[in-house]
């Protein structure tokens, strides 16, 4: 085992339903698919046809296997979007040879042959974003929410996930749906035990905020744990930390960081890298962000190379240093 391992902080002890404990640097497993891929074998990779053999699986287990066992990075992030069911799958794979039996879904045939206890994980992914087909896409009902979890659970081979997160909520058609619908089913996941927490995730800040304050009026409670915001954290975006008028009931002005902090929900900020931004490679095809911002990058890339610097060691030790 290397001692070179991430360091871990405390979580809020007045919020019970998370672990008291995570890594200063969670594995996002949206890369375990081909949605960053270059090699055109790995776009054939679909829920139905990836399996274990597959070379690019084989790199992504042993990838994951490293990161826990070696590293200490006891925090995976999934989602059924990402790689429409397969990033949750080859993360199933992994854990089958991380963890011991304990905390195992009994339903399941796949028995375990590692030696870490499940608790000494923390698994989370999301309900809402599934499927490429736009009409397939977003789907934020009871039913399916409550299907997308127990299909979670299937994939992982899991008993519970940590963090059951609505997935861009930006997209639903309404914030009505999300509280007569989602949410509810998200509370009886809860309920039946196959989540131990609540979390939100998404881009737009200010409707992850309008959310957060909805939810908790309608059901007269802090009903997310936690809130998961990704690319404002970031050399070219802080406005995690910048000033933006919430009207929250501590102040009228605040940030949304300040926001999460003082209503007790725990803050976590992925994508240092903008999705393949802050690269020398640059980001996929399909990246959402404006040709300027593109082209900066390029600039950026270009310059930290000629001074013998790595755009994405920088990116990454600015995002930490926040």
């Amino acid at each position: 085992m290397c001692n070179n391992k991430v360091p871990q902080r405390s979580y809020s002890e007045e919020n019970t339903n998370l672990p008291k404990q995570l890594p200063l640097v969670g594995l996002g497993c949206s890369s375990f698919s081909s949605f960053f891929s270059s090699e055109d074998s790995n776009d054939e990779l679909t829920v139905d046809t990836v399996s274990r053999e597959h070379p690019a699986v084989i790199d992504w287990i042993k990838t994951i296997r490293h990161a826990v066992l070696h590293r200490g990075i006891n925090l995976l992030d999934t989602a059924p979007w990402y790689g429409h069911g397969v990033s949750e799958t080859v993360v199933g794979y992994a854990l089958d040879t991380i963890l011991s039996d304990e905390g195992c879904d009994q339903a399941q045939q796949r028995t375990r042959n590692g030696s870490l206890a499940r608790s000494d994980l923390i698994i989370n992914t999301k309900v809402g974003r599934y499927e490429a087909d736009v009409l397939k896409q977003f789907d934020f009902s009871y039913e399916t929410t409550i299907k997308s979890v127990q299909r979670s659970l299937e994939r992982m081979n899991c008993s519970y996930i940590d963090v059951i997160q609505l997935h861009d909520p930006e997209f639903a058609p309404s914030i009505s749906i999300l509280l007569t619908e989602t949410i509810p089913a998200l509370l009886e996941c809860r309920r039946r035990g196959w989540a131990r927490a609540l979390g939100l995730t998404g881009y737009p800040l200010d409707v992850q905020h309008e959310i957060l304050v909805k939810a908790a009026s309608e059901f007269n409670t802090m009903v997310f744990d936690q809130s998961l915001v990704y690319c404002h954290n970031n050399i070219h975006d802080n406005s995690l930390f910048s000033e933006y008028c919430f009207p929250s009931e501590r102040a009228a002005t605040d940030t949304f960081a300040g926001f999460c902090q003082h209503s007790n929900i725990n803050l976590m900020a992925a994508a240092p890298l903008s999705m393949g931004l802050l690269t020398h490679s640059g980001p996929p095809a399909w990246h959402p962000a404006p040709t300027v911002l593109k082209e900066a990058c390029v600039k950026a890339s270009k310059l930290c190379a000629s001074e013998g610097i790595n755009l994405s060691s920088l990116a990454i030790l600015y995002s930490l240093s926040h």
